[in-house]
């Protein structure tokens, strides 16, 4: 499909008088991302792990929270710790555990009273039901403390309350009307004081473990100072994963999230990052996102998610091979199955739609954000994947496009839906029965005129400012690697290169798949391009054709020695030279 390319406004004369020192490319770059004070700045370009994170006692309930904890370690209670199957609440428990046990040990209490508990992906659902909260009070549980969800289970929680459970909520999904009457760890909800409200939910677990080993301290506990940058190995796999923006305080804790993760202690995240063919100390958000992350949602995709937080979790090399072994087959299994249901749902595509309501028979509720998440960044509109269960049930997932809240659509459609909960870009639903469906696609429908009927659908490649071909030198590479790590709010940067002229183009890879083009721009010197899986693009020009490219800046390692690398993301026919 044809992409539109979306270039950002130049920024003012004004802005970047304020930063003489920076790179212009630089300052433009931090124009794009909003960031337009000294202090917003230096907090991007040099993100400090003593000045840039929040003190966790700013969360007005956290005290409450540290010494009810403490209390079920004298009081030897049994403590669940509730989590979700995503790779966010897989890893918010298992540092929630870790601080707990650990804590527990220095205070002579017994850390196997702290468990865990994850519901089944398609057997359960998200979150915490009815059905669970009995069997956890009927098993002695006392404390419940419940990990990237909750916030939507006043019910449950009210339930548990009535069968001798107290509950802390740890989460930081969207508020919903009605919110549990409990002590609430969440940096959303109404009248909370803690300063910003974009943290994953370990990232809220995080401060929660903070906070406790603080109060730990101050018990006179013997809790090294800093011992909480440890799990931060974990934060950094949950912010990537949960598509957390990397800006204000999530960036400081990726940047140094990603450094412990480079020297984790953990030997089952060192078996996992082995397995998956990765190296200590060269990890970075793209190992993140397209290979950890990947492997830890396997495990509940395929199976169950006690499989990921067991490796997690694990201590002994020997036990965590095999659990990470186990781990590669899961996902394994899971891209042959995404590719699958791809294929399936592609011939079910409505030709034309604002929204697509994509459904099929007995797709897993495993992968079907998977799914949706592809067709979206294809066809360029919200995509809402469900697969049909055998007890009429459609369970699914919903990926969305800026400007569009899918939460504003579900709550429009509530009455058609048994269960739903999300963010504004993605979310997931259940619907009971063909009526509800028939129902919801027309409201979904109803809902995408309103609010796309002046959009233009194509897919979008966002570009951060044109550049010439005499400007892509040394100095700008390091200013770029300076606004690592890259995500969700910080996206690798794509420029624009206009006027060129085509010089040659060549076939490369043992397939023919990708391309090396030279270009000639401002500058005497022929500028080199890579294009991976564009050559069939590239037979639609000629050598002497005017081109603008979006290209991608970076560098090649090869044999020891360091290139600049001009990666070709899309290409037309262009202008000329000025």
């Amino acid at each position: 499909m044809d992409r539109r390319w979306e270039t950002a406004e130049p920024v003012s004369d004004e802005f970047r008088a304020r930063f003489p020192e920076l790179h212009p490319v630089a300052i433009q770059l931090l124009g794009n991302r909003g960031l337009e004070t000294q202090e917003q700045v230096d907090e991007f370009l040099l993100p400090d792990y003593g000045h840039d994170l929040h003190d966790p006692f700013l969360f007005r309930e956290m005290q409450a929270a540290c010494e009810r904890i403490f209390l079920a370690i004298e009081k030897q209670e049994r403590v669940v710790v509730h989590g979700d199957y995503d790779a966010d609440g897989v890893s918010g428990t298992a540092i929630l555990l870790t601080a707990f046990r650990e804590v527990a040990v220095l205070a002579g209490g017994d850390p196997s009273l702290f468990v865990s508990y994850i519901p089944h992906r398609e057997h359960e659902g998200y979150g915490l039901n009815s059905d669970t909260v009995r069997r956890l009070a009927t098993d002695g549980c006392t404390l419940l403390i419940t990990i990237d969800c909750g916030i939507s289970n006043a019910e449950e929680i009210s339930l548990a309350k009535e069968l001798g459970i107290e509950t802390i909520v740890v989460d930081h999904h969207q508020v919903p009307e009605h919110i549990p009457k409990c002590i609430l760890i969440h940096p959303l909800v109404p009248g909370e004081t803690y300063p910003y409200g974009n943290l994953a939910a370990a990232g809220v677990a995080f401060k929660v473990a903070t906070a406790l080993y603080e109060v730990a301290r101050r018990r006179n506990l013997e809790v090294p100072v800093g011992r909480e940058k440890w799990l931060l190995d974990l934060v950094a796999i949950a912010t990537v994963t949960d598509f957390m923006k990397l800006i204000g305080e999530n960036r400081t804790l990726e940047k140094w999230g990603l450094v412990v993760l480079n020297k984790t202690r953990r030997p089952g995240l060192q078996q996992l990052i082995q397995s998956a063919g990765l190296e200590l100390g060269r990890l970075d958000t793209v190992s993140v996102g397209f290979y950890i992350g990947p492997r830890i949602n396997a495990a509940s995709r395929m199976d169950h998610a006690d499989l990921a937080l067991e490796t997690v979790l694990a201590e002994d090399a020997g036990r965590a091979a095999e659990l990470a072994t186990q781990l590669n087959a899961c996902n394994v299994d899971r891209q042959k199955l995404t590719e699958e249901i791809v294929r399936q749902a592609r011939l079910v595509i409505e030709d034309g739609c604002r929204i697509q309501i994509l459904v099929g028979d007995g797709w897993s509720a495993g992968v079907v954000g998977i799914v949706a998440g592809r067709f979206t960044t294809e066809l360029g509109v919200p995509v809402f994947v469900l697969g049909r269960q055998d007890d009429g049930r459609f369970v699914g997932s919903g990926r969305s496009i800026p400007g569009f809240d899918v939460m504003q659509l579900l709550r429009r459609a509530e009455n058609s839906l048994a269960r739903f909960g999300g963010h504004p870009e993605a979310c997931g639903l259940t619907i009971v029965g063909d009526d509800n469906l028939v129902e919801f696609r027309r409201l979904a429908k109803e809902y995408a005129d309103e609010v796309l009927a002046d959009h233009d659908l194509r897919p979008v490649l966002r570009v951060e400012c044109e550049l010439q071909t005499s400007q892509i030198d040394w100095s700008l590479i390091s200013e770029l690697e300076r606004f690592e790590p890259f995500g969700v709010g910080n996206p690798r940067p794509l420029f624009l290169l206009s006027g060129l002229q085509l010089r040659s183009v060549q076939s490369v890879g043992r397939d023919g798949k990708h391309v090396r083009v030279s270009v000639l721009g401002d500058r005497p010197q022929e500028t080199k391009l890579i294009g991976f899986g564009l050559a069939a693009r590239l037979t639609e020009f000629s050598s002497g054709d005017r081109i603008d490219a979006v290209v991608e800046l970076g560098v090649n390692q090869w044999n020891g020695t360091r290139t600049i690398q001009v990666r070709l993301v899309d290409i037309r026919s262009g202008g000329t030279i000025s």
